[in-house]
């Protein structure tokens, strides 16, 4: 038990680490994060609705046949049951947040806007969710679906000039991800 709870702490302090990278890499490039933090209602509810696409497509893998995305569903599976199955409620939770916070603060926040001072924010927007696909890259297909949910993100962060959104999506997501593959597991 005491591994497990090591775990938790570890990938909370992780995460939450990704997002300092985050915040001083956009120090050092003079990029201001202050505004796109503006904790808003409209940014909270627009990070609520922008879940919602996200939980069609997680309800199409969890029935879906096809031989990819059954790979997809048994990696996922197998990894919540590794680091997530004795986990608390409030565990999930921290580790989703941090995930949320610090992912978003790092890629949408830092990198994007970084990237885009060089080129243009589309181009940003492909090479940082590139690169947030293969951040997560547990298989191909696991890239390939991690780069579309990281231009999802960095669209709504570019679309809003916000990072809240994202932030909110994210970490909600992340956290009913996990208690319901938490949940098919437990059903094995």
């Amino acid at each position: 038990m005491q591994q497990k709870g090591q775990a938790f702490a570890f990938g909370v302090l992780f995460e939450s680490g990704l997002g300092f990278v985050g915040l001083a890499f956009a120090w050092l490039a003079g990029i201001s994060l202050s505004e796109r933090l503006q904790l808003t209602q409209t940014d909270v509810e627009r990070g609520l609705m922008a879940t919602l696409p996200m939980f069609v497509m997680l309800a199409l893998v969890s029935v879906s046949q096809w031989g990819p995305i059954v790979e997809i569903r048994q990696q996922v599976e197998l990894m919540v049951k590794e680091l997530f199955a004795d986990g608390s409620v409030l565990d999930i939770a921290m580790v989703s947040i941090a995930a949320g916070v610090g992912e978003e603060v790092l890629f949408r926040g830092a990198l994007q806007p970084w990237f885009a001072s060089w080129t243009n924010p589309w181009i940003a927007l492909a090479v940082v969710s590139l690169l947030f696909g293969l951040a997560h890259a547990m298989s191909t297909g696991y890239f390939l679906i991690a780069t579309i949910i990281g231009f999802y993100f960095g669209w709504l962060a570019m679309e809003h000039d916000d990072l809240v959104a994202p932030i909110v999506a994210h970490t909600v997501y992340d956290f009913v991800a996990i208690l319901f593959f938490r949940w098919r597991v437990s059903l094995e």
